[in-house]
């Protein structure tokens, strides 16, 4: 029976997996618990998929999942925890920036009763971007928390059954509950390589977390309706006042004009909020899988 998996999805890693495998066999044998590695080929352009080939040959403890192109971190993430079978699964990132060592006190925070152990960035002040999104999501996610984390084999299970394809895993891990800590740690800088995650596909998951996990943009363009509305009203109020008064109204195009521009920019940006809704409502029902595999290799009942 594999007490503990780790699940590391890799992106153009070539660099980077041969010195975490080595860091991660040290983690394990000091932890002294039957292990699995799950790497995850997301479409890697590079020599990743060769150097993982060449790990899974010579250490039976390493599964290599490679996917058919690039489906994104968080359905390689996915596939990793569809093909773990430890009772623990940790995640982690490929770059090194999360230490191995780490899993030591994860694991024995598991071993005292949590169902879910997640690492967050220890000594750095909560960004912006998470004190926007615990406003508006329900449940908030662990401020500065990473894809880092040890889940139980009851957790994995439970998210399994989570069948979304517009998918934020941190929070649909918070959604799930259970018996929960958080260990801290120090963000090293990346072992080689650059940055997979560039500045549009951030903004992109934070668009994904809040889409997702709150209603609060529809009551925004319902709000603005409302507001608009109550203008409308209060101007045509004072358009009816200061006839019966007497007094002199200024005739033109004006206000006419700045009328119908707030009045379609209303419209426009409640359409596309609305829009932005039936879109994932469209990627729901297609039901196409969240990622397909092309090749496995290693791991239980592989050559």
């Amino acid at each position: 029976m594999i007490r503990l998996s780790v699940v590391i999805p890799c992106y153009n890693e070539a660099e980077n997996v041969t010195e975490l495998h080595r860091q991660l066999s040290e983690t394990l044998e000091d932890l002294k618990l039957t292990a699995e590695l799950v790497f995850v080929d997301d479409g890697s352009g590079d020599a990743t998929l060769d150097r993982l080939r060449a790990l899974a040959g010579e250490d039976k403890r390493v599964q290599v999942l490679s996917l058919s192109r690039n489906f994104g971190h968080q359905a390689a993430l996915s596939a990793g925890l569809d093909h773990a079978c430890g009772q623990a699964v940790v995640v982690m990132d490929a770059d090194l920036q999360h230490p191995p060592e780490l899993i030591k006190t994860m694991v024995e925070q598991w071993e005292r009763g949590f169902d879910l152990v997640y690492a967050y960035r220890e000594g750095v002040r909560p960004r912006l971007g998470y004190r926007v999104l615990n406003r508006l999501m329900r449940p908030p996610i662990p401020a500065e928390s990473a894809d880092f984390r040890l889940m139980d084999r009851k957790v994995v299970d439970a998210f399994r059954q989570m069948p979304e394809r517009t998918r934020f895993i941190r929070g649909m891990v918070s959604w799930l509950g259970f018996r929960q800590t958080g260990v801290g740690y120090h963000d090293r800088a990346r072992h080689a390589g650059q940055r997979a995650y560039t500045v549009r596909q951030t903004a992109r998951m934070a668009l994904h977390a809040l889409l997702s996990f709150s209603v609060i943009p529809l009551r925004l363009a319902s709000l603005l309706g409302l507001v608009t509305l109550l203008a409308g009203l209060f101007y045509a109020g004072y358009i009816l006042y200061a006839r019966l008064a007497g007094w002199p109204i200024e005739r033109g195009w004006t206000g006419l004009m700045l009328t119908v521009l707030i009045l379609g920019g209303v419209q426009l940006v409640s359409l596309g909020i609305i829009a932005e809704y039936i879109g994932r409502i469209l990627e729901e029902v297609k039901h196409r899988p969240l990622y397909v595999v092309r090749e496995r290799i290693g791991g239980p009942g592989q050559s």
